[in-house]
């Protein structure tokens, strides 16, 4: 089967792998600072016209653009700051129009708040323009604005966040307030139409009074752009694993409770789960990670048609090299997770296998596997210990197969 045809099959197997792919994905900014945006005014509703409209004092001035016709009361500017109105745009004084349902007082904009980029729920991720889910246990998405109710595959929340390969947009027709304290690399950025692929580029822009009143960078706050793409047949790191405390404190409280005993926590996810995460070691002259994609899909997902569709998982390069599986299922109560690690199992058997033949093809050298037990919620604190398989191959050029299989029993209680 070609590899082209393997690929299009992937929406309903498990895995995806576009994060890692040579254009890498999108990552469109959520939040703005626009007038129209309910969000940010202290009633959360728009101003009408009988209402006096003012605008919240900052240290730092910011901007705000008003996309369409407004009718207010009285229009109290700021001290600094700027007001963006969009082309023939009209704002009416006084109860010009008939607003039975507005209510007359002050209405405050409060959204001169800057957001931290390395926030999860500032984003929503796009692979080929749809939404793509963050990754939560039971196979749900997580309560944030970057996912719910949508479809796709799921992410970690470190994968939400800009990766060093992801072309950042923020959309047209609106203004931002963005904080940044670290250092960021980028593929490009698509700001309000104008894509920027190279960094002298963009910091001018960021030099400029424009870009100064939208993007707030710390001290050690910068946007690197360097317009280059993936060019790694084993993947390439993603780059926020190192901001992971950060991350995960700005995505607060989200994660979703768990069903499972002893659930894992992967390598980028703010939030334990019930599954099975597999860390692989691999061959740097052989490995291939796209092509180890479509090789399992060719010889397993294909043909193993009870974990079709039941099974989601992510694949990812992580900062000391290895190659990190991360598998989930949607089978409620205990046994979630399960099918997970039957399906994580399966691989590495299907690895030891491929390293036995004559001629491997995946090239991957070592697998181990962390995975959840069975388990409810009043067995999460205190259930037996998770279990460790270790694989350990030969190489890609053949030879002996060892197989370790080690149980591992943690929080083991002995009474009188």
């Amino acid at each position: 089967m070609g590899t082209g045809k393997l690929r299009a099959k992937l929406p309903v197997l498990l895995l995806l792998l576009s994060l890692l792919a040579a254009d890498g994905a999108r990552k469109v900014w959520l939040k703005n600072t626009n007038w129209m945006n309910s969000a940010n005014w202290k009633r959360g509703s728009l101003p009408c016209s009988k209402q006096v409209v003012s605008f919240e004092e900052k240290p730092e001035p910011y901007a705000v653009f008003v996309e369409h016709d407004v009718s207010v009361g009285e229009l109290v500017l700021p001290m600094n700051g700027e007001i963006v109105f969009a082309d023939d745009l009209k704002v009416n004084f006084g109860s010009f129009f008939h607003e039975p349902t507005c209510m007359a007082g002050e209405n405050r904009f409060v959204g001169g708040e800057p957001e931290d980029w390395l926030n999860p729920h500032n984003w929503r991720v796009e692979d080929d323009l749809s939404v793509v889910p963050p990754m939560s246990s039971d196979g749900a998405a997580v309560p944030t604005s970057a996912a719910d109710g949508s479809d796709g595959f799921p992410l970690l929340q470190a994968e939400v966040v800009p990766c060093t390969h992801d072309t950042v947009v923020f959309p047209e027709n609106a203004t931002y307030l963005v904080s940044l304290d670290h250092s960021k690399e980028v593929k490009q950025v698509d700001f309000t139409g104008t894509v920027y692929k190279k960094s002298n580029e963009f910091g001018k822009f960021l030099e400029s009074e424009n870009g100064k009143m939208q993007f707030k960078l710390g001290p050690s706050g910068g946007i690197v752009v360097q317009g280059q793409d993936c060019n790694d047949n084993s993947g390439c790191y993603c780059g926020n694993e190192e901001h992971m405390d950060k991350i995960c404190d700005l995505y607060g409280d989200n994660c979703l409770s768990v069903t499972c005993s002893n659930p894992v926590t992967p390598s980028g996810s703010c939030c334990p789960m019930c599954g099975a995460v597999l860390l692989l070691s691999y061959d740097k002259m052989s490995f291939d990670i796209m092509a180890f994609q479509d090789r399992l899909v060719d010889d397993y997902m294909l043909n193993e048609h009870g974990y079709k569709g039941r099974v989601k998982g992510r694949v990812s390069k992580l900062k000391d090299g290895h190659v990190q599986l991360v598998l989930v299922d949607n089978v409620p109560g205990a046994q979630n997770g399960m099918a997970a690690g039957e399906v994580g199992k399966h691989i590495a058997s299907l690895i030891e296998e491929d390293n036995m033949s004559p001629f491997p093809t995946f090239g991957v050298t070592s697998i181990s596997i962390d995975k959840s037990g069975v388990g409810n919620k009043a067995q999460v604190a205190g259930g037996s210990g998770m279990n460790t398989v270790i694989y350990i191959a030969a190489g890609a050029g053949g030879g002996a197969v060892f197989f370790i299989a080690i149980l591992v029993s943690l929080g083991i209680i002995i009474k009188k």
